[in-house]
């Protein structure tokens, strides 16, 4: 391979990694962006999680902040359930994938 074409290779190389790594740098997520500054320096932060420790107050996996859905009883069979699949398939309603 000669020299220019090794050179336009690794060219276009690195180009499509600098493209491939520029699509993720975005905060593609749905969390909000939130910017804040700690009033804590981590010697602090250190410090009280060794108090709570000790203390025993650490909370690990506390989901009492998730909000609780309530249990929705549903009144179809799985027919009527399956029937109304069919029914809106077949008006165009759900996209079907052809392979």
């Amino acid at each position: 391979m000669s020299a220019s074409k090794f050179a336009a290779s690794a060219l276009i190389a690195l180009a499509s990694v600098a493209a491939t790594s520029a699509a993720f740098a975005g905060n593609d997520n749905n969390y909000p962006q939130i910017n804040t500054r700690s009033t804590l320096s981590r010697a602090e932060v250190q410090a009280q999680l060794a108090q709570v420790r000790k203390d025993g107050t650490l909370q690990i996996g506390n989901d009492d902040s998730y909000p609780v859905l309530p249990q929705v009883a549903s009144n179809k069979t799985r027919a009527d359930v399956i029937a109304e699949y069919v029914a809106a398939r077949k008006a165009g309603l759900i996209p079907v994938e052809h392979s």
